[in-house]
């Protein structure tokens, strides 16, 4: 009860962090800044472009920022301004930030005009981070890596790029990555589009955990609307992400056994990925596009036999999954495989902007369901996952040690379930939003998965996916080189790149 009241009392100390990076952001770029607004955890700030070298210098070099990671950096149009909306975020101070560059075009400029100005922005970032040139047009890397070309393959998550490699004799010495293959304009896909609409089509960005976008989005609207969501909604959401969590490592580790030539492990992984599916059918009535999660809520509440069938499956599930980790991973064939293959170093992954499980398997300890309290997982016992050496191995070995971590949630999560009835906050069709910019970002099995949104009365007016997957390509980009051409196909699926994420 005293916990309750305090928490109800005073701001987290999270909170209370961000206000102060706000404040410090509004006298040290005074000069520079047109708006700053706190979304939830996160800072937007709107600045002018001929700023853009002075804030990047600014928020790099003072102590009080060191931002020193570049995430994403994206081109959307914003009540008739061309707009760069660049994602950053700080190692030391656990914290990240959007920067909203207004351009200097009018509405109605041509392509042309819009890509020159794009590319001397991404000359102007290159100064401060060396990630910026990932953003740039390369089309010299794809003539000058042209010695092999392997086009977009079977093997999901390989089926999302061409590869372009310049080799000397066995060993790769450059490789340029081009995902056009998987664009389509997701900033047109859902403009002027009503929420309920766009809630049932989200998923799409993640077809492998399509609950995960869904997340993201009600989040955002209930930290504008400030609502209390109740404890039992949250379990069932946690429960429900840890499943979807499940389902996609073991999704990841089929693909790997797949490659390393394990048909029994690849059979058997698929036998248990079915299992935990099912139980997510059983739960939303669907298995890649749930359309559960509901603003303030969720679709339908768990009854007797649900809650029964989530106990016995996550029993049988740990149990088969210790038995397929030891027929992989204790084969000292296989192991010799994965091991030394694709190492890279975390200093490496940080600069890429890399997050999730490839991240945490080069040893840095970063997860925003712990780092930001993300829905109640403060309530739960579990522990993050972590590698040593960044190679393929410790890639494979940290999703199973999640899987583990994922299934004693979901066990937590059921056996403390709170007994609430849960009843309808809000209607849609009653709302009427005045123009109003949203971020939020949720912890799913790629990483750090995050959508920026524009809405205006009950009309989506942008949405901007800032995936995970991106920085894993330019992650792949820099480890290939120095590599042996035979590990290209076990590196790149070690990496879960997932296509749904690919989209702009």
């Amino acid at each position: 009860m005293a916990k309750e009241l305090y928490d109800g009392i005073y701001s987290s100390h999270k909170t209370v962090f961000i206000e102060k990076i706000e404040k410090n952001l509004g006298f040290y770029l005074k000069d520079h800044i047109l708006e700053i607004k706190k979304l939830g955890q996160e800072l937007l700030c709107a600045i002018r472009l001929s700023d853009l070298d002075d804030v990047c210098q600014e928020l790099n070099k003072n102590p009080e920022f060191d931002i020193n990671i570049l995430n994403s950096v994206s081109h959307y149009k914003s009540r008739n301004k061309h707009c760069l909306l660049i994602d950053l975020s700080s190692v030391s101070n656990n914290f990240s930030m959007l920067l909203k560059v207004v351009m200097p075009l009018p509405g109605d400029a041509e392509t042309s005009q819009i890509m020159q100005l794009f590319e001397s922005s991404i000359s102007v970032l290159k100064k401060t981070f060396e990630a910026a040139e990932f953003f740039s047009e390369r089309k010299n890397l794809q003539e000058d890596s042209s010695d092999i070309i392997i086009q977009a393959q079977q093997i999901d998550g390989l089926d999302c790029f061409d590869l372009y490699l310049s080799t000397e004799e066995d060993m790769i010495k450059k490789a340029f990555i081009d995902t056009g293959i998987a664009r389509v304009s997701s900033k047109e896909l859902h403009k002027n589009t009503v929420l309920p609409d766009v809630l049932s089509c989200i998923s799409r960005y993640d077809h492998s955990a399509g609950l995960f976008p869904e997340l993201c989005i009600c989040l955002s609207f209930e930290e504008l609307m400030q609502l209390k969501v109740p404890r039992r909604v949250q379990y069932i959401r946690m429960l429900l992400s840890e499943l979807y969590r499940v389902s996609s490592h073991l999704y990841f580790v089929s693909r790997i056994a797949k490659i390393i030539g394990a048909e029994l492990v690849y059979n058997l992984v698929l036998l248990e990925r079915e299992r935990a599916l099912r139980l997510i059918e059983l739960i939303t009535g669907s298995r890649i596009s749930p359309n559960f999660i509901r603003i303030g809520g969720v679709k339908n509440d768990l009854n007797a036999d649900k809650i029964k069938a989530a106990r016995e499956t996550i029993e049988i599930l740990y149990r088969k999954v210790r038995n397929i980790e030891a027929l992989l991973l204790d084969n000292s064939v296989i192991s010799a495989k994965l091991k030394n293959r694709g190492s890279v170093d975390r200093e490496t992954a940080l600069l890429c902007g890399v997050t999730g499980p490839n991240l945490r398997a080069c040893g840095a300890r970063y997860d925003i369901r712990k780092n930001r309290n993300l829905l109640l997982y403060k309530d739960m016992s579990f522990i993050i996952a972590l590698g040593k050496y960044g190679d393929c191995l410790d890639r494979v070995l940290v999703r199973f040690r999640e899987i583990y971590q994922s299934i004693k949630i979901i066990d937590q999560a059921v056996n403390d379930l709170p007994e609430e009835h849960i009843k309808k906050l809000i209607n849609l069709s009653d709302l009427a939003i005045p123009f109003t910019e949203m971020i939020s970002s949720v912890e799913c099995p790629h990483g750090v998965f995050k959508i920026f949104m524009e809405i205006q009365d009950e009309l989506i007016q942008n949405i901007i996916v800032l995936s995970p997957s991106k920085n894993s390509v330019y992650l792949a980009e820099r480890i290939l080189p120095d590599s042996r051409f035979e590990d290209v196909e076990l590196i790149l699926a070690s990496l879960d790149i997932n296509s749904g994420e690919l989209i702009s």
